[in-house]
């Protein structure tokens, strides 16, 4: 079943169809109260003329309708009574039109009878009640009254309920289908959307919606993931041409020099020479290799968080980068505390901490020193790593976590260290930036959420 149906079928048919439900069960209680207040009429009515059925000279029976002073609106209401002796035959009528019964048959102690029965065209309400005369002798009084008003009233409300029921559904059907025209349209533009999302189209936002319920909240998560997705898929463009141009340099280089010592016969040291100079652009490529592997496992990974402790972590970062920093004359320096509980992925949270080292000590100038600051929140552990290099320009503080790139193209290294420090982040729920050290230098923070 479609949407469109699907709404129809639930906004206007079983509606309207509950409705006319309703109205019809209003009709039969209405008709059963109308009948009830016929029903009271008769028995207060009989109620009175038991009373003075015999209070004549005599104790002759008789009915009270002719010398009543409602007689115009018994009359037109087309009240009946009528009076049977103890043989059941009939005494008097009122009015004589031959409608109440030729003969009854009289019991004392008899229940009084509500029955309803049709005169042709008309339906009358009755009433029979056995009453005793002050003798002991059973008489009768019957009394009727026309439903031609009570009939009236309910055809009335048939009609004003039916005309109420159609136009009713009609309006329930017009408002529902425009609504589930719009609304059809808008999920419509949502699936096309998603179409062209499942073809590898990111280019086109969603259409617009001007709504304010959830299909407009979807809209807008649907166009906050399109950014998101186009952004990815350029970043991974990027990320290839780039790693593309990086590949073809030291490739081009070992060719190249291949080329230049083939076109000769050369003495051993120049193999040598050519062959170390080849030896270090494979270095470079394996280098560069290993970088994109990394990156790639660290977003396969499931990122299982499990507790650590940060400063051990941190630790270990510092003895394994110790070596480098020594050849170079650089003091690593820790401070924090010497315990930080942390839910966290150990391996790739390590590798980013070695990454920043290795980066700071690349940099610093021989004898300075590199310090690595631990500071736990309640919310997240942040950790930094100031060292009193050259800095990093205000310009190129963003710039410098995307993959391949380096302020100065010259340097060695593969321009992805900082890219797998951001990549760490974000997945612990966290960041990483770089700001100006206090008299000169960079300052690389990484944030991780503690879990």
């Amino acid at each position: 079943m479609t949407l469109q149906r699907r709404l129809l079928l639930f906004g206007a048919v079983l509606p309207a169809s509950l409705a006319a439900l309703a109205l019809f069960v209003i009709g039969v209680v209405l008709e059963h109260l109308l009948l009830e207040s016929v029903d009271r009429g008769l028995v207060l009515q009989a109620a009175s003329e038991s009373v003075s059925l015999f209070d004549r000279p005599g104790q002759d029976a008789h009915l009270h309708f002719e010398e009543s002073t409602l007689i115009a609106d018994l009359q037109r209401l087309h009240h009946r009574g009528a009076l049977y002796g103890p043989d059941g035959a009939r005494l008097l009528a009122y009015p004589d039109d031959a409608v109440a019964p030729a003969r009854v048959e009289p019991s004392i102690g008899a229940t009084p009878t509500l029955q309803t029965r049709e005169l042709g065209d008309e339906r009358i309400r009755e009433l029979m009640v056995t009453i005793g005369s002050p003798r002991g002798e059973p008489h009768v009084v019957w009394l009727a009254v026309s439903l031609a008003s009570h009939d009236a009233a309910i055809a009335a409300y048939a009609r004003a309920a039916g005309l109420i029921g159609v136009a009713l559904t009609l309006v329930m059907l017009a408002l529902q289908i425009a609504h589930a025209r719009r609304l059809g349209a808008r999920v419509q533009r949502l699936h096309e959307h998603m179409q062209r999302l499942r073809d590898g189209d990111f280019t086109v936002a969603p259409a617009i919606d001007e709504g304010t319920d959830l299909i407009a909240g979807l809209r807008d998560a649907i166009a906050d993931a399109t950014v998101k997705l186009r952004a990815a898929a350029e970043g991974q463009h990027r990320l290839i041409a780039d790693a593309a141009h990086e590949l073809r340099t030291p490739l081009t280089a070992m060719r190249m020099e291949i080329d230049v010592t083939l076109r000769r016969p050369r003495s051993g040291e120049e193999l040598v020479e050519a062959l170390t100079r080849v030896r270090d652009e494979v270095d470079r490529l394996g280098e560069l290799a290993s970088k994109l592997l990394d990156m790639a496992s660290l977003r396969r990974a499931d990122w299982e968080r499990v507790p650590i402790d940060a400063a051990a972590l941190v630790r270990a970062a510092l003895a394994g980068q110790r070596a480098p920093a020594e050849r170079r004359g650089i003091t690593l320096q820790m401070h924090g505390p010497e315990q930080v509980p942390l839910r966290a992925n150990p391996g790739p949270l390590r590798q980013a901490v070695d990454n920043l080292l290795s980066n700071a000590i690349k940099f610093s100038p021989p004898g300075s020193a590199v310090e690595l600051t631990l500071r736990p929140g309640e919310t997240a552990l942040t950790l930094t790593v100031e060292d009193r290099g050259p800095g990093v320009p205000e310009a190129e503080r963003e710039a410098i976590f995307a993959p391949f790139h380096r302020l100065q193209r010259g340097s060695s290294g593969a321009g992805l260290g900082l890219a797998i420090v951001r990549e760490v982040a974000e997945a612990h729920g966290g960041r990483a930036f770089v700001t100006a050290r206090e008299g000169g230098g960079a300052c690389f923070s990484l944030v991780v959420a503690r879990g």
